[in-house]
Order: structure tokens, then sequence, then C-alpha cells
């Protein structure tokens, strides 16, 4: 992770950061194998994000980078709306 940008290789990751409505900088493709997305540092754009742990609904406002993914890692936040299509978003980024 760059002091500008915060470097993220996980394509279902990239998706939910950019269904949430994260600022998504670009894609690095110097290693062709393994593409890294590129989203601001901070983390910005995301308003809020939901979550379900044990019964309990939550809402999270303003997350940081390391709380979504937390989140995302424990298998606890909940995906927008928007998750479908901002997978064929970066399948369309990575195939560009």
């Amino acid at each position: 992770m760059s002091s500008n940008h915060i470097e993220v290789t996980d394509m279902y990751f990239v998706a939910t950061l950019i269904a949430y409505g994260a600022d998504y900088v670009g894609v690095d493709r110097a290693d062709k194998r393994s593409q890294k997305f590129l989203f601001q540092n901070p983390l910005s754009g995301v308003a809020k994000i939901y979550t379900y742990k044990h019964g309990v609904l939550s809402e999270v406002e303003n997350p940081d980078f390391d709380t979504l993914k937390n989140a995302y890692d424990t298998v606890t936040l909940l995906f927008p709306a928007g998750y479908a299509e901002a997978i064929r978003r970066v399948k369309g980024i990575i195939h560009t």
C-alpha cells in the first residue's frame, strides 16, 4: 500500500469496494499475473457499510479501509445491491 493509494488484488473485494462507492483510482498492470486495483488512501467515497454478526445488524458510518476489510474477511459484511454489476465491471477492467 502506498501512501497515496490502497492496492487490492482480490477481484471480489475490489467489486465490494466499487459497489460501496469507494473512490477507484485505476489499475497497475505492471505484473500481468496479479493486477493491482488502486483506491484513494485514506479510503473515501464509502458513506456506510452494513454488517451482520450474531443476529445483530449494524451500520458503520464512514468506515476506514481496515474496518471494511475486516468485515469482508470475517464474512459479516452485507453486500450492496450493486455488487453483481460491480463484479462485471471489474472483469471488464481485467480483460481490457
